[in-house]
């Protein structure tokens, strides 16, 4: 039994009820759970894996998926049982589905423009953090 999280980016144009009820349409023995963000859906294993990639070719790169590691209304996660309030890890998925248009924006511009992986680790070193020598980094905090 496998549980995953299906996150769509901002900019898709897939709603997260349009999403839910694609699932539901398909022909696999599975829960799925629609959420603010996309829907999480449990199953066996392989049934997981192949709807996963039904789903992100609905929309290549803009919906995106995580293993979740607990089932679908699982009492310790799901706020219907703890009385509300967000569940542990939404505010650290809320703040990754930010950044999805980003990262859609990229994994698009590398397939159309067939950026070289070479150019691009070429490019990711010019802004690269550097560190810093550990003297040095002393010195700025006994500074401040």
């Amino acid at each position: 039994m496998k549980s995953k999280v299906i996150v769509l980016s901002e900019d898709a144009k897939t709603s997260p009820s349009r999403l839910f009820r694609y699932l539901n349409s398909l022909e696999y023995d599975m829960n799925v759970k629609e959420t603010c963000f996309g829907a999480f859906i449990e199953a066996d294993d392989e049934v997981v894996d192949k709807v996963v990639e039904l789903v992100r070719n609905l929309e290549k790169n803009k919906i995106f998926c995580k293993d979740r590691g607990f089932p679908i209304w699982d009492k310790r996660r799901c706020r219907a049982f703890r009385k509300g309030g967000p569940r542990e890890g939404f505010h650290q998925l809320e703040a990754e589905q930010k950044v999805l248009t980003r990262i859609s924006r990229a994994l698009s511009a590398i397939e159309v423009e067939k950026i070289d992986e070479l150019e691009l680790e070429r490019q990711y070193e010019k802004i690269k953090p550097k560190k810093i020598d550990v003297s040095k980094f002393k010195k700025i905090i006994s500074e401040i």
